[in-house]
């Protein structure tokens, strides 16, 4: 063997990542360079343990041709021992993905299963010789083996077949590929290694990756190593902050934990279900020093962004401050400084806790409005002289505290006059007025006494599936769902209905699929004390229409919005990805859309329900989205829709238009003029347009499958609801972008690259003024006018100014004290008694217990105590 040699590749594609690999003899060559054209030094690592040398070009090489590289190996008194120069081929590339080449270190064999080659016969085995390249279409790593799939075939083996992983080097674009851990290369210091060792996904999110989009989430081959700069343990997942991007997702990310390791210092990190965790709820500064972060220097002193979730190593309490150790490296900082406790949240295992035990709240969660409340907690009086209670950091409560006992108290006769979710800001402090403890405290005030104080209870009514997904069984595998039998009762924290199912936060595990998951609703029953609560979807009319329906993943058309295990084979068909079919008219229903098609499926019929997030319906180019509460108008007599609200026969044939009897409109918003309904429709009517008036005795209105009265003091928009609980990245802290996305799909706005809406908005911020951005008024403005929207933002808006808005038929965003961060919703109609909102966190009048906060309302003194008083709402005004 020459003491230095190249192995291959001999081609590689232009501008796309490569590695160069060739082996030299340790015991005389002490470095090795690469130089392109005499001119262009190129990185080089060595491993002397196996003899290899690689280049790595994350770039690869950036000009066609024929390429010249001059490879040179001295020993260890610096003479050139070998020199010799490579030519390459360097083309143009057949294809964005990472090439994956496996190049043999020495003449080994291709066999057809994992065996030692001498006990195959010459018809199971291929010889191969060192350096020749071969492209790999897929691999595994088994059996001290790699099976690998080829894009061309060994004769007599084929496409698929084994190497001896030690007689192999397999590279992935820019990467060399690591099975033992034995070679795996070492970090920089001050970071880590992220090895995978089991092909998998990096995600936006900590959920199944079937419940995510291909935007969501970027698969990771076996192998593959990375370098971060820190982690979490969160849900089952490592959250990872990378060194480096992946293109088109980002830095940090989350891996199912069984599928990787981290390595610190040569050792395996331990993924610890009750790890310690900091989630940053508002941007804050991260200091060297536990004082006003003005008066230090920008070295002693970093930015921790809104949504962040940390590892914690270790934390102590100190002069009003948290000090932190991470788990992860924050660049030009380090791991260790001090946060004030308001801005951030401890975690334990997934579950928030109080890092100052020494202040305690022992007193009701959840009470009974305008009933007399007593509100108790503990404090250590040997650090702490005074307690205070703040309601929203705006109502001062009254505390006795009993120093010899140390204990403190409210005492409020009346109790809290308004049903809602409220919070308490409580702190201690001693002699010297510095905080000794300080912690949120949580109360829903509950108009309901038959509920109050008591659990939530989940019962099954029959055999069904624990899911991680609300979509049919049929497309998830074992690991991802499980029979669960009739008769059982789980307790509930939270829940939330989506797509015919119930999601629920069970306090207890359900293997394998853990605490949070998915029952199809009809087969369970969910009840707070003695009241069962309800979800039933009544029948709802279709909307008529010329449009197209397109398959984007091959999904199943059913008879009934049952999962297809319970139905018979001639109640459904399947629909194959790609498909497009005419439809004439579409409903939303229990998660599906309710589609009648143009021309019937042979032996199924034209009407069929499919699940929503397998097709896509478009009308005039835009798509119509899923809307369980969309609303719709009704004809009960044929009538006269008009273009102002006279007497019809004071008006011309163009200033009017009949509509039939039995016809039913989609509404995209209404208002009151006068004793008439002005109503704009979600469909152009030939030669009118979509707005006009109408008699309100001729019609009748439903919102999805609930009749309503429109015409008192009552005025309502068809405004789509976002969830910031279903946002790929921090859910947590997007409120502001989530509302925002609402008003503006109001107005018509899609995303740019076609991928989530609402990230698209986060990601604007992120790139305009750095990630946690967006809980920043003025980046918010700057964001909606980037996307062409006239705004104004205001911090002394009047509720008579939302009213005028919301009469104008322009949905309001609405900052308030909602809770202890403050929370951002949209407002979109109100009542004689309050204001309609769509909520993105859940139902604040059950304290956020459901996570569904669609087309809610909220009473006038819920929202004065909580973004009021009048003179001083914070909002933003949107308008086309």
């Amino acid at each position: 063997m020459s003491s230095v040699s190249y192995l291959g590749p001999k081609e590689i594609a232009v501008n796309q990542g490569s590695v160069l690999v060739g082996t030299f003899d340790p015991s005389l060559v002490s470095a090795i360079s690469l130089v392109a054209e005499d001119k262009y030094p190129l990185p080089i690592t060595i491993n002397g343990t196996l003899g290899i040398w690689y280049s790595s070009l994350e770039k690869g090489l950036n000009q066609i041709g024929i390429r010249s590289l001059r490879l040179k190996g001295t020993n260890k008194a610096g003479q050139v021992i070998s020199e010799q120069v490579i030519k390459i081929l360097v083309a143009n590339a057949t294809s964005n993905e990472p090439i994956i080449n496996a190049i043999p270190l020495r003449e080994t064999f291709f066999k057809i299963k994992p065996a030692d080659s001498i006990s195959l016969t010459q018809q199971q085995k291929a010889p191969v010789l060192a350096g020749q390249t071969y492209q790999v279409k897929s691999y595994e790593f088994t059996n001290g083996h790699l099976k690998v799939e080829l894009n061309n075939p060994i004769s007599p083996v084929g496409k698929i077949g084994y190497f001896y992983e030690l007689h192999l080097v397999l590279t992935k674009g820019s990467q060399i590929l690591t099975f033992n851990q034995s070679s795996l290369p070492t970090p920089p210091p001050g970071t880590q290694l992220l090895w995978i060792t089991k092909a998998t996904k990096i995600k936006l999110y900590p959920e199944d990756s079937s419940s995510l989009g291909q935007s969501q989430q970027v698969e990771i081959g076996q192998g593959e190593t990375y370098t971060i700069l820190g982690y979490a343990c969160i849900e089952d997942h490592f959250r990872v902050t990378l060194s480096q991007a992946i293109p088109g997702f980002g830095n940090s990310g989350y891996l199912y934990w069984p599928h990787v390791q981290i390595l610190q210092e040569g050792k395996s990190v331990v993924f610890n279900q009750n790890a310690t965790t900091l989630t940053v709820l508002n941007t804050t500064p991260f200091k060297k020093q536990p004082i006003d972060s003005s008066k230090l220097k920008p070295e002693d002193k970093t930015t921790l962004p809104a949504g962040m979730i940390y590892g914690v190593s270790s934390y102590s309490l100190g002069d009003g401050h948290i000090k932190v150790s991470l788990t992860e490296n924050l660049p030009n900082f380090g791991n260790t400084g001090y946060v004030y406790g308001d801005f951030v949240q401890l975690s334990r295992g997934g579950t928030i806790f109080n890092p100052a035990p020494n202040l305690t709240y022992t007193g009701p969660r959840e009470v009974l409005v305008n009933q007399q409340t007593q509100l108790t907690g503990t404090f250590d009086r040997r650090e702490s002289v005074r307690v205070t209670v703040v309601a929203e950091d705006k109502y001062p409560l009254n505390v006795a505290i009993n120093s010899n006992a140390g204990t403190w108290q409210v005492y409020l006769p009346k109790g809290f006059s308004t049903p809602g979710s409220r919070w308490l800001r409580v702190k201690a402090t001693n002699s010297k007025g510095n905080i000794t403890g300080s912690q949120i405290v949580y109360i829903t005030v509950t108009s309901d006494p038959l509920t109050v104080g008591q659990s939530l209870k989940l019962q099954i009514l029959k055999d069904t599936l624990f899911k991680v997904a609300p979509i049919d069984s049929s497309l998830l595998d074992r690991q991802q769902k499980i029979l669960v039998k009739a008769g059982q009762t789980f307790t509930v924290s939270k829940y939330g209905l989506v797509d015919g199912h119930l999601k629920v936060l069970l306090d207890s595990t359900i293997a394998p699929i853990g605490n949070f998951g998915y029952f199809y609703e009809p087969a369970v029953q969910l009840s707070k004390g003695s009241k069962t609560l309800k979800f039933d979807i009544a029948d709802i009319p279709d909307t008529h229409l010329t449009a197209q329906m397109l398959v984007t993943r091959t999904t199943q058309i059913k008879a009934s919005t049952q999962d297809s295990s319970n139905l018979a084979a001639n109640q459904s068909a399947e629909l194959i990805l790609g498909s497009t079919y005419p439809i004439t008219g579409y409903a939303c229903v229990s998660g599906h859309f309710r589609v009648t098609l143009a021309e019937s499926i042979p032996g199924f019929g034209n009407v069929g329900y499919i699940y929503w997030q397998h097709i896509q319906i478009k009308r005039d180019g835009k798509v119509i989205t899923f809307d369980i509460d969309a609303i719709t108008m009704t004809m009960m007599q044929t009538t006269v829709f008009k273009k102002r609200p006279v007497d019809a026969v004071n008006l011309s044939n163009s200033e009017k238009v009949t509509l039939p009897l039995g016809r039913v409109y989609g509404v995209e918003s209404y208002g009151i003029d006068g004793n008439h309904l002005k109503v704009s429709l979600t469909e152009e009517l030939p030669n009118f347009g979509n707005t006009g008036y109408i008699f309100p005795s001729y019609v009748v209105f439903k919102r999805g499958d609930k009749t309503f009265n429109p015409i008192p003091n009552y005025v309502e928009l068809n405004v789509a609801y976002f969830s910031q609980r279903d946002n790929p990245r921090f859910y947590w802290s997007t409120c502001n972008v989530t509302s925002i996305a609402m008003v503006l799909y109001y107005y018509g706005a899609r995303s740019k690259g076609g991928g989530d809406f609402v990230d698209e908005l986060l990601q604007w911020c992120f790139n305009y003024a750095g990630q946690g951005s967006q809980t920043d008024h003025s980046v918010l403005s700057a964001m909606i006018r980037a996307y062409g929207f006239k705004t104004s933002f205001s911090t002394t808006r009047g509720w008579s100014e939302l009213k005028s808005e919301l009469i104008n038929r322009r949905p309001v965003v609405l900052a308030g004290s909602f809770t202890a961060t403050g929370h951002i919703l949209t407002v979109i109609g109100y009542t004689s008694t309050g204001y309609i909102v769509q909520d993105p966190w859940g139902n604040a009048l059950t304290g956020y217990s459901n996570t569904e906060g669609r087309k809610l309302l909220y009473p006038y003194s819920y929202l004065d105590q909580v973004a009021g008083p009048d003179g001083n709402i914070w909002a933003h005004f949107i308008s086309p």
